[in-house]
C-alpha cells in the first residue's frame, strides 16, 4: 500500500513529546514498520524521519505517518488516530484554491486532528522574521521565569526594527515584556525576556534550537530571540507543526490572540498601548472569523509572514485551523489570502465524527 494518496494531505504531530497513549504505541508502531517494505523504503530505521526524494513525501516521520495514515490501515496504531469527539475533515468538494492566494508558501492544518488540508511549496526554506518570537516565548516560559518578576530592557537590546520606546534600564514585569513582543512584536522586549531566563544569548539560541530538534524538524534554525535576523528559517511544513505546539499553551494563545493592551513602564511611571499586529483580530473585515491566536512576521527579504489559529466563531471548536503563510507580497494580502485559505477549507470539507 502506498503512502501518499491522491487529494490526501499529510497530517502533522501537535505535542513536543508525544501523549502517553502514543509511548505506549511505539512497539506496534515499529511492528507494523518491520513487515512494511514500502515504510522502511520511505523512513530512516533508526531515527524515524523521512527519507528525501521517497514516497514519504512532505511528512516529517513515521510517527507523521501513523497519525495521518497508520491509525486507518491497522488496527493496532489505534491510539495514533484522533479523539473519540474530534470531527475528522473529510474532503467533499473538489475545488482548488492555490490559484487565488498570493504567497510563496502556505500550509492550511486542522487542529484537532492534525490533517494537512491544502499545501504550497511547503518545504521551501525561508526566513521565518518575527514568527521567531513564538520561541523566544515557549522557551522563557519553560524557564519558568514568573510573570510578575520585573526586567529591565536595555539599549543593547535594541537590534533595529519594531521596539518600545525607552530609556536604557527602564523596567517592566515579565507579563508585560510578553505582550510588548508578542503583541507589539517589540524586537528589544523579546531580548530582554531572553535576558530574563538568566541564560546568555548563546544559551538561549541553544534551547531554542534543542526546541525544534525535539520535534524532528530538520530544516528549522534560530540565531536570535527576535527574528530580525535572516537565519532564523523554518519550511512552512515545518512551522505548523512548531505552532500549533506552542499555541496550545494557554499563556501564549492568550498574549497572541489580544487586541489592545497597556503596559507599565514602571521607571517611568508611564503606560504603552500594545495594538496587535494581526488585522485579523480586530478589523471589521474579518468579523467572519474568530482568531485564537498567532504571530506576524515581516522583513524585506522574507516579505510578510503570518501563523493564525481561527474558528468560523468562537464555539466552533471541531473546525479550528492552523494557517502558516509565508511571502505575502504585503502585510494586508497575509490576512486576505489567510481568510481566502480559511474560507476554502470550512467550504471544501465537512467535519465527521466516527462512528
Amino acid at each position: 500500500m502506498g503512502i501518499i494518496r491522491p487529494f490526501s494531505f499529510i497530517g502533522l504531530l501537535i505535542a513536543v513529546v508525544f501523549p502517553t497513549a502514543l509511548l505506549a504505541q511505539t512497539d506496534a508502531l515499529m511492528n507494523v514498520y518491520e513487515h512494511r517494505p514500502d515504510l522502511q523504503a520511505a523512513f530512516d530505521r533508526k531515527t524515524g524521519l523521512a527519507i528525501p526524494g521517497t514516497a514519504a513525501g512532505f511528512l516529517l516521520d513515521l510517527e507523521d505517518w501513523a497519525v495521518q495514515y497508520g491509525w486507518q490501515e491497522d488496527e493496532t496504531l489505534a491510539a495514533y488516530g484522533p479523539e473519540q469527539d474530534d470531527g475528522i475533515p473529510v474532503r467533499v468538494d473538489a475545488t482548488e484554491i492555490e490559484s487565488e492566494i498570493q504567497a510563496q508558501s502556505y500550509v492550511v492544518m486542522d487542529r484537532s486532528t492534525g490533517k494537512i488540508l491544502t499545501v504550497k511549496n511547503e518545504n521551501r526554506v525561508w526566513p521565518i522574521a518575527s514568527l521567531t518570537k513564538l520561541v523566544t516565548a515557549d522557551v522563557v516560559l519553560d524557564e519558568g521565569v514568573s510573570m510578575s518578576t520585573v526586567a529591565d530592557i536595555q539599549s543593547q537590546d535594541d537590534v533595529g526594527g519594531a521596539k518600545l520606546s525607552v530609556y536604557d534600564g527602564d523596567q517592566f514585569t515579565i507579563q508585560d515584556l510578553f505582550y510588548a513582543a508578542l503583541v507589539g512584536s517589540a524586537n528589544n522586549a523579546a531580548n530582554a525576556l531572553s535576558r530574563a531566563t538568566g541564560l546568555s544569548k548563546k544559551d538561549f539560541v541553544s534551547e531554542m534550537n534543542i526546541r525544534a530538534a525535539a520535534l524532528n524538524l530538520t530544516h528549522t534554525r534560530f540565531v536570535d530571540p527576535t527574528g530580525i535576523e535572516l537565519g532564523n528559517v523554518s519550511t512552512a511544513r515545518e512551522m505548523a507543526r512548531l505552532a500549533s505546539d506552542i499555541l496550545a499553551r494557554q499563556e501564549v494563545a492568550r498574549f497572541t490572540s489580544t487586541y489592545i493592551k497597556y503596559i507599565t513602564d514602571i521607571t517611568q511611571g508611564t503606560t504603552k498601548k500594545m495594538t496587535t499586529t494581526n488585522w485579523m483580530i480586530y478589523k471589521p473585515e474579518y468579523d467572519d472569523v474568530y482568531v485564537t491566536g498567532g504571530k506576524t512576521g515581516y522583513l524585506i527579504e522574507s516579505g510578510w509572514n503570518l501563523v493564525v489559529a481561527l474558528r468560523p466563531d468562537g464555539a466552533d471548536t471541531d473546525r479550528e485551523l492552523l494557517i502558516v503563510l509565508f511571502g505575502a507580497d504585503s502585510r494586508s494580502d497575509s490576512f486576505v489570502n489567510a481568510e481566502r485559505l480559511a474560507d476554502w477549507a470550512w467550504e471544501s470539507y465537512a467535519w465527521q465524527k466516527q462512528n
